[in-house]
């Protein structure tokens, strides 16, 4: 298929077909992630001031809240989510 040859609406059409898909693999892809963590686990996410690590308070069903040492809390996707392992 070369999207060239596309008229308006076949294009509309495929973007929303695309944003369909990408929204089920993100769910998806948050649901295995839940399914994996546990309240009072340590964990850690990429934040824009870099790596953070705190306890996990709460689970939703499209995100996590992370309360770090200071006190500062953090909703966030599950899929961005990194469970500290322990040593």
């Amino acid at each position: 298929m070369h999207i060239d040859e596309l008229s308006l609406d076949e294009l509309l059409d495929l973007n929303e077909q695309i944003c369909l898909r990408i929204d089920y693999l993100r769910a998806r892809n948050d649901m295995l992630m839940l399914s994996h963590l546990r309240l009072g686990q340590q964990v850690n996410f990429m934040a824009p001031e870099g790596r953070v690590f705190g306890t996990l308070i709460k689970l939703n069903k499209k995100s996590v809240v992370i309360v770090t040492e200071d006190k500062k809390q953090w909703k966030v996707p599950p899929a961005l989510v990194n469970v500290v392992k322990s040593v």
